[in-house]
């Protein structure tokens, strides 16, 4: 029988959708299809949870999660319950309660997705490169673990080896926007700003999340494109104190976009 959830908005804005981490972007845009599948639900489960989820970050309304959780717990394998409620938490800041819940639920079920997922929130990266390790000893040719690894290696270091898995990555993959995103930050690390923006432009996500046009707002600044880096700044100064990932405080960026605003082109 057809069910009725009234605290499920009936759709996400793009506006909203550009504020989220950008792994949740191309989730999010599947928001209206996964919130018709979870009103046929005979029981509130996976599809559900799902939505009230993505709806929760989107709306920015915490309280969201707690709701879907009490209808859905009981209704799924406790493995997935754990990862989707840990996968909104970390995104609500409360890290260690989702690892908590990640490392629960890939000691339930040790397989590539819960295994990764613990992957990709956790920031010890001797953790972080044996998870990836773990999976690619049964799948060598696993894109998700191989980035996970490259992240590790990278962060500890071994810059050249992180620098080839991504290519590997990308050679087989070229529109892993993730995978895409890494390289350019490896290249804006190291000062390569060209390179950065290039591969930041060759990034395919609609929308654009508010995080990926900072840091092409930013690479045009310090190349001296600077029509080009206010008009990203002008658009984006009253939204990414609301954003969930920007890779440098909010204050940080605020000051930046207020810093290019007022220079001369």
């Amino acid at each position: 029988m057809k069910q009725n959830y009234n605290f499920l908005p009936r759709w996400l804005t793009k506006q909203e959708i550009a504020l989220a981490p950008t792994s949740w972007i191309r989730v999010l845009s599947k928001y209206t299809t996964r919130r018709r599948k979870a009103l046929w639900e005979t029981k509130p489960g996976y599809n559900t949870l799902l939505a009230s989820i993505m709806a929760a970050i989107a709306k920015k309304d915490r309280h969201l999660i707690d709701l879907a959780a009490e209808l859905t717990k009981d209704n799924m394998p406790k493995y997935i319950y754990l990862s989707l409620i840990s996968s909104a938490l970390t995104c609500f800041g409360e890290r260690d309660e989702g690892l908590a819940m990640l490392r629960e639920a890939a000691n339930l079920e040790p397989t590539d997705g819960p295994v990764l997922s613990l992957a990709a929130e956790t920031d010890d990266l001797v953790e972080k490169e044996n998870l990836a390790k773990r999976v690619l000893d049964k799948n060598p040719h696993n894109l998700e673990a191989l980035r996970h690894l490259a992240y590790a290696k990278y962060f500890k270091g071994e810059t050249k080896e992180a620098r080839r898995i991504i290519d590997e990555i990308l050679l087989k993959e070229p529109d892993n926007y993730l995978a895409r995103e890494y390289k350019a930050n490896i290249h804006f690390d190291n000062e390569e700003y060209n390179n950065a923006l290039e591969q930041y432009l060759k990034i395919k996500l609609k929308p654009i999340p508010i995080s990926l046009q900072l840091k092409i707002c930013h690479c045009y600044y310090l190349l001296g494109r600077i029509k080009k880096a206010k008009r990203i700044a002008r658009k984006i100064q009253g939204q990414v104190s609301l954003a969930y990932e920007l890779e440098m405080k909010i204050e940080d960026a605020n000051k930046l976009l207020a810093e290019i605003l007022s220079s001369c082109p």
